[in-house]
């Protein structure tokens, strides 16, 4: 018999999972899209311009927002730290690409036009919660957290708040 034993999650921190591994998927369907291929939706289409230089931003950004989905699912004391290098990394990547249609280096479309923007608000959004103390704090991290690796002085602070065992009155 396997005994499975299950540790309380934070639903904050799963619903961080949940919604930066849908990130990630959508940016590695862009990576597919920006290759050539076409993605059949229903009785819809999707297809982009051949777009190499996106094609390998998307992809990136896919790989470091899975990688940090991970990181959350798994428990990994690194999450916060790559949840929010991952979100800098795809923010910094949107721009880029933002700023490459503007200035004419690759085609526009709608559909990429749409996902820039929406992609832009919620990669800027997540990494504002995530810098926050409720954001640090959902993941352990800060004053709110249970252990706070971002001040190496907090543990000093905890053993100095203890009390030492004799009559203190």
């Amino acid at each position: 018999m396997t005994v499975v034993t299950l540790r309380n999650r934070n639903p904050v921190t799963t619903t961080f999972g949940i919604f930066v591994a849908l990130y990630a998927i959508t940016f590695l369907l862009g990576a597919l899209l920006h290759l050539g291929a076409r993605l059949l939706v229903g009785s819809v289409v999707l297809a982009e311009p051949r777009i190499v230089p996106a094609t390998i931003v998307e992809t990136l950004c896919g790989l470091f927002l899975a990688v940090s989905a991970y990181a959350v699912f798994a428990r990994r004391d690194w999450a916060w730290s790559t949840f929010v290098g991952a979100h800098a990394f795809a923010l910094a990547g949107v721009l880029l690409g933002m700023v490459a249609i503007a200035v004419g280096s690759g085609p526009s479309t709608d559909l990429n036009d749409i996902y820039h923007r929406v992609m832009l608000t919620v990669l800027a959004a997540g990494l504002v919660l995530l810098l926050t103390p409720t954001g640090r704090a959902a993941f352990g991290r800060g004053a709110r957290g249970s252990h706070d690796r971002a001040d190496p002085l907090s543990k000093a602070r905890e053993q100095t708040d203890k009390p030492t065992g004799g009559d203190e009155t």
